[in-house]
């Protein structure tokens, strides 16, 4: 299984896209045992999100989805690499993200 210090690579961070709460649950169990950690909240206190940013010295924090949404708009550049986190996880070798996943709500 790949991990994700070697997602990261040599990028300062990458966006991550979390489908669901399955998703979540095997992402945080990774991150957690690789030393990664939202700030000093213990594991149990982590919060499920959609979206989160994943930093080279450890921390990670949510990303807003209007952040998210908009980087996938025309125009848009120097963005972090955008993973999904299951497709990663499951060694698929297509795992970037070229679209938002979310919708626009009316």
């Amino acid at each position: 299984m790949r991990t994700i210090k070697e997602m990261l690579g040599s990028s300062e961070k990458v966006w991550v896209y979390i489908s669901d709460r399955a998703a979540w649950e095997k992402f945080a169990d990774t991150a957690q045992a690789e030393g990664f950690g939202f700030s000093e909240l213990p594991r149990e206190k982590w919060a499920f999100g959609h979206t989160v940013a994943v930093h080279s010295n450890g921390s990670m924090g949510h990303l807003p989805l209007f952040i998210w949404c908009r980087s996938f708009g025309s125009g848009i550049e120097d963005c972090p690499k955008k993973v999904d986190i299951s497709r990663y996880l499951s060694s698929d070798e297509d795992f970037i993200c070229r679209e938002s996943h979310f919708r626009k709500v009316s």
